[in-house]
């Protein structure tokens, strides 16, 4: 396996940003292979597969809206590359504003992700901080 780049990195995390931002969950799961575990926290089982990822960004997609996002690359080494995610979006349900900040770990077999890890804190912003 050839090592991965700084370059194919960038553009992986911005292929993720474009298929978030559009809430396109094919484009989204295409940056998976076929059988990538997917660790939306440390201590959640994964979701193991393509399948399985694409209907997480397709329930996902349902519930979220006017989305921005940025992320800035922290490391890449041999097979992994890391980078730091920041996210705003609105829940369409509450209408409540949230930002979200997370760390990802991405490891690759060749172009596509094969183990995606990422550890997040999320905040209500807006005149209403209420989470309930």
């Amino acid at each position: 396996m050839k090592p991965l780049t700084l370059d194919a990195f960038n553009q992986w995390m911005d292929a993720y940003g474009r298929a978030s931002m559009e809430n396109n969950a094919k484009a989204s799961a295409e940056l998976f292979s076929q059988n990538a575990r997917y660790y939306e926290t440390p201590f959640d089982e994964p979701m193991v597969g393509r399948k399985v990822i694409y209907q997480y960004w397709l329930n996902g997609a349902k519930t979220l809206k006017d989305k921005d996002s940025s992320y800035e690359i922290l490391s890449v080494k041999d097979n992994v590359g890391i980078s730091r995610w920041q996210s705003r979006f609105t829940d369409i349900t509450s209408g409540r504003r949230f930002e979200l900040d997370c760390l990802f770990v991405v490891e690759f077999d060749e172009d596509r992700c094969s183990m995606f890890r990422e550890w997040w804190h999320l905040r209500a912003t807006g005149s209403n901080l209420s989470t309930r």
